[in-house]
């Protein structure tokens, strides 16, 4: 497997001129590739870091999946629980304390189905990254 990779402080970076709203021009690159960092979690590992820093996943040389949990967290009134369906089941919605349900945006569900992206990455899609 292959490790994901971060550049470190470009979260502060203006987005300007990146397409589709997230990937950089070709002539950041550089600046990019000159703060990268390999990051290669093991069983049980957190990576804490905002979602607005430039990353990217590397080739998968193995026919094991990467799988991983992606927890967003979201400023007030930033709204992105418009765009995604937390779903909950009931059981699971029994066990939560009541300070915590007050600060989900969820949909309670009997089961839990498999998640589908809404939107298409589309430089990883055309093979740019």
């Amino acid at each position: 497997m292959g490790p994901f990779e971060i550049a470190p402080g470009t979260q502060w970076d203006l987005p300007l001129g990146f397409e589709h709203g997230m990937f950089p021009p070709k002539h950041f690159y550089s600046r990019y590739q000159e703060r990268a960092e390999l990051k290669m979690p093991k069983i049980g590992d957190i990576s804490a870091r905002s979602a607005l820093t430039i990353h990217r996943g590397t080739e998968n040389h193995s026919d094991k999946s990467r799988p991983a949990l992606v927890l967003g967290v979201d400023a007030s009134g930033a709204n992105n629980a418009e765009r995604h369906d937390l779903k909950i089941t009931k059981k699971f919605y029994e066990t939560l304390p009541q300070n915590l349900k007050e600060h989900l945006t969820y949909r309670l569900v009997d089961k839990l189905e498999p998640i589908f992206q809404a939107h298409s990455i589309e430089g990883l899609m055309m093979g740019e990254a």
